[in-house]
């Protein structure tokens, strides 16, 4: 099918869910109707080899149907492009969805698909990779680690719970040094430092609650060190986005960070956890377009 002759192209792993999804991806396609061309996934990081061709073709949509892995993939793929990201949210946290205002039931995120409308939003980088979401480093890319590994039987926020649970007894406090927009750098004992595109990440935790996707600039939560149990009593406040104010806690904005940890700490990049500190975090004002309410 050419570029021409479609409303666009949908992305989807056959495997995720362990195939559970394929009854909603039926579904998907009968709402959707023949006009989007879907293209299946064959191993890790081919989703983004996918959106890059359906955007070499000039699809005007290229959608992830999937969850947040898939739609970072997708984004990163149609990255410097026209073609915009659609989402038909099927994952774990559905994260960007909820920070676009995207609706999380299937047949109201296929009409949402179907209508087209569109808006720019940033994307931020760290290292050079892109992300959609959100980065960060320390306490959060460590529960990630184990969520990705380790947690097999729930989803959503009791899987981030129960990663929070399992790694929270050999986790230590680090000496971080943060550099904002080029100022002068600042050395503190930290848990974790969060990069954020929006409002939520980690299946709806709202770690900046003011944080909206198209201001051209990158929303950071640093917690500094504290006792562990008092780490453990703060998480239901940030998971409601009631953290604002706590002493513990500094939220800011920035169009640039640079970051060093000792000792290194993992990083976490739209929910994928790859690579250590140092990192350096900039922003990519406006660039993707994006299928949107």
């Amino acid at each position: 099918m050419s570029g021409n002759s479609s409303k666009g192209v949908v992305i989807f792993n056959p495997a995720a869910g362990r195939g559970k999804t394929a009854p909603l991806r039926a579904e998907a396609e009968r709402l959707l109707g023949s006009a989007w061309e879907w293209r299946p996934t064959e191993r890790p990081g081919h989703a983004v080899e996918l959106a890059r061709q359906a955007a070499s073709e000039q699809q005007p949509v290229v959608a992830a149907f999937g969850g947040d892995g898939t739609v970072g993939d997708v984004a990163r793929g149609i990255l410097g492009s026209e073609s915009a990201l659609g989402i038909i949210p099927m994952g774990t946290g559905n994260d960007v969805a909820r920070n676009l205002g995207l609706p999380l039931d299937l047949e109201v995120a296929c009409r949402t698909l179907a209508v087209g409308k569109t808006r720019r939003v940033d994307m931020g980088s760290i290292n050079g990779t892109p992300f959609l979401n959100n980065a960060g480093l320390g306490f959060d890319a460590c529960v990630m680690q184990v969520m990705n590994t380790s947690i097999r039987f729930v989803r959503g926020m009791p899987a981030f719970a129960l990663a929070v649970l399992k790694m929270f007894p050999g986790f230590q406090a680090f000496s971080l040094t943060v550099t904002v927009d080029g100022g002068e750098p600042r050395t503190l004992s930290a848990m974790m430092l969060s990069v954020l595109n929006g409002t939520m990440y980690g299946a709806g935790m709202k770690a900046c609650p003011d944080g909206v996707m198209d201001d051209g600039e990158l929303d950071v939560m640093i917690i500094k060190a504290m006792p562990k149990p008092k780490l453990l009593a703060l998480f239901p406040k940030v998971i409601a986005g009631q953290h604002v104010g706590h002493p513990a806690v500094e939220l800011l904005r920035a169009r640039r960070l640079t970051i060093t940890c000792d000792p290194p700490q993992p990083l976490n990049v739209d929910g994928d956890v790859s690579g250590t500190t140092p990192a350096e975090i900039t922003v990519q004002p406006a660039a993707l377009k994006v299928v949107a309410p």
